[in-house]
């Protein structure tokens, strides 16, 4: 359906017909491939004067007061031309922002709340639901205000080094890495269940062979194969069906004195979060407590939030 403010996207032929249109990746690939002397400085330069623009707070007010938009016409493409959907504009973004945010509190889903209803059928067709279609507005403008969101925790992304963005949703981690740091001639794989934010992802980062797109199916709790320097898993923990063994594949990918980045929203399981998180929570940051090194932030196993937090395999 199309009526402007109420779209309901058909994500399962989406995907699909993206399957068809997207090149494959190239697993021998890196980001400094191509990249020469003057790339190279290039990126250094960009890395810069947004760094500058950020951390002074002009970046932020230039995109509220819409005096940058390269962010939007990048959404405008893929709303109109990817979807299929009517024009909008600055003033409709917002609004229709608006409009499904209010939407999405009327989310309930018995089967994400209660661990004994849940499957993972179930919870792919939570994730396909049309309010949804919130976190998509939510996640382009989030990645407009703090697109060096990365940049925090770059110290722990090697150089030549390997890195995963688990639960991926707008990979805001991998859109500040492919557009501030190709120089370090990382390999990086984006991984989330299938559903329209990994559509837009995917069609977001489709031109940058070095970086893999994987499609995490159903009961599979491992789909990441080889080992990785780093894994960054943001605002994911809350909203698995199994965050236990979650953990230990990343532990077991992870290269010996690989880092986790993650965090973990303390929940009472409603909207998106599951009930399984909840109950799993402190048996999960326990897990990370024994395997685990804390070199950045705090791992609170008093029932607290734990936010951003970087994690050394023991």
């Amino acid at each position: 359906m199309n009526l402007y403010d109420d779209v309901r996207p058909d994500v399962v032929r989406l995907l699909k017909e993206q399957d068809a249109k997207l090149a494959p990746p190239d697993p021998m690939a890196r980001s400094g491939d191509g990249l020469g002397l003057s790339g190279r400085l290039a990126s250094l330069v960009r890395l810069y004067l947004t760094g500058v623009l950020v951390k002074t707070g002009v970046h932020r007010r230039f995109v509220y007061a819409n005096l940058r938009l390269d962010w939007f016409r990048e959404f405008q493409e893929y709303w109109m031309q990817e979807l299929g959907y009517r024009p909008i504009h600055p003033h409709d973004f917002y609004f229709l922002m608006g409009v499904y945010r209010q939407r999405l509190q009327t989310v309930h889903f018995p089967n994400l709340q209660h661990p004994e209803l849940a499957s993972d059928v179930k919870h792919l067709e939570s994730w396909l639901d049309h309010r949804a279609v919130y976190f998509l507005f939510a996640q382009a403008f989030r990645v407009a205000l703090s697109p060096l969101r990365v940049h925090r925790f770059i110290r722990w992304v090697p150089r030549g080094g390997r890195v995963a963005e688990y639960g991926c949703g707008a990979a805001p981690i991998t859109s500040g890495l492919v557009r501030y740091y190709r120089a370090r001639d990382i390999q990086i794989v984006c991984a989330d269940i299938p559903h329209l934010l990994f559509h837009y992802a995917r069609w977001r980062l489709r031109r940058h062979r070095f970086v893999t797109m994987l499609p995490i199916h159903p009961e599979d709790d491992a789909p990441l194969s080889g080992e990785f320097d780093a894994i960054f898993c943001l605002e994911v923990m809350e909203h698995l069906p199994r965050p236990i063994p979650v953990l230990e594949h990343f532990h077991r990918v992870l290269t010996p004195g690989g880092h986790l980045v993650f965090d973990f929203v303390r929940s009472e399981g409603g909207g998106f979060d599951t009930g399984a998180a909840v109950r799993d929570r402190l048996t999960a940051l326990q897990f990370v407590h024994d395997h685990f090194t804390i070199v950045s932030g705090e791992l609170r196993l008093d029932g607290s939030d734990v936010g951003p937090t970087v994690a050394r395999k023991k």
